[in-house]
């Protein structure tokens, strides 16, 4: 992790360079002055500063330690133990220093190395975790999607209106958030072209990639949403959230405690299995219930 250091007692001891290095440094360029690191990371090629914070006053702070600098010319000067003149340029937030030997190195501001750092991070998490989007033809809605034990799942529930649909408590603003939740010979035709109702049997796949029945809930539920800190760890992106359900006789009940969701499979007579995350459980329940009530439903690739 990129690390400058605390500046300290930076004014007293860019004192004692500049007396020694004398008044000739005049005004340099405000763009110069900030906080710089190697674009590449790691050690300065030799003959090069290291990560280094130039001063407006001429002084700088270079791998903690106190020296000097100065522009003249187009020529970068910095004063370690003995004068060094580079060929200097700025490109947006890049600095890059060319010796006389053609030798060139490029800094970045702080802000950007960071920024840089970050980004890099959350591409490598997306390949690991198989991260990605899928946009349903029908409405242009985007949704997150995520490869777990080899299928690839709906990182969020559909919220598509059709059939006998509903918001929680009839409210947008739940749609938004949770998705809206169906009966389940709706949610058995929601999902786009391409994706399905999960079966019973994708779904006990994917609760023994996460751990098995008894801790698999902790692992898959979103690290926020749960009520009295039921969070999860999120570990496999998919973010479950407590949806709530709607009952057979139209009243809601358990949103921010409970999310359920249905699978494609039939149990017997009207009822079906489904999924039940509950918050002071780690737990991934399998239940049947009848197919008029509410629930959730994530979509899985065909």
């Amino acid at each position: 992790m990129l690390n400058l250091g605390k500046v300290g007692k930076v004014a007293l001891l860019s004192a004692m360079v500049l007396a020694a290095v004398g008044s000739a440094f005049g005004a340099n360029p405000p763009a110069l002055a900030g906080r710089w690191v190697l674009e590449e990371g790691g050690r300065a090629p030799s003959g090069f500063p290291g990560n280094m914070e130039l001063l407006k006053d001429g002084s700088c702070i270079v791998d903690g330690k106190s020296r000097a600098w100065k522009t003249e010319s187009g020529r970068f000067y910095f004063m370690g133990d003995k004068a060094v003149a580079y060929d200097y340029k700025m490109a947006g937030s890049t600095l890059t220093l060319k010796n006389d030997d053609g030798k060139e190195v490029s800094y970045l501001t702080l802000a950007t190395a960071k920024k840089n750092e970050a980004e890099k991070e959350a591409a490598e998490m997306k390949v690991k975790t198989g991260a990605g989007t899928l946009t349903d033809s029908r409405n242009g809605k985007t949704y997150k999607t995520v490869k777990i034990g080899g299928k690839t799942w709906m990182a969020e529930n559909i919220s598509f209106q059709t059939g006998k649909s509903w918001c929680y408590g009839g409210l947008a603003a739940n749609c938004a958030k949770y998705g809206r939740m169906y009966d389940w010979n709706t949610a058995k035709t929601v999902c786009p072209t391409g994706w399905h109702l999960p079966s019973n049997q994708e779904w006990a796949a994917l609760v023994t990639t996460a751990g098995g029945v008894g801790v698999a809930a902790r692992k898959l539920k979103a690290a926020g949403g749960w009520f009295s800190n039921g969070n999860g760890t999120d570990e496999f992106g998919f973010a479950a959230l407590p949806g709530g359900n709607r009952r057979n006789d139209g009243k809601y009940y358990g949103v921010g405690n409970d999310g359920s969701w249905w699978s494609a499979t039939e149990s017997e007579g009207d009822l079906a299995f489904y999924r039940g995350i509950f918050y002071a459980s780690e737990k991934v329940y399998e239940f049947n219930y009848d197919g008029g009530y509410g629930f959730s439903v994530r979509c899985v690739q065909d």
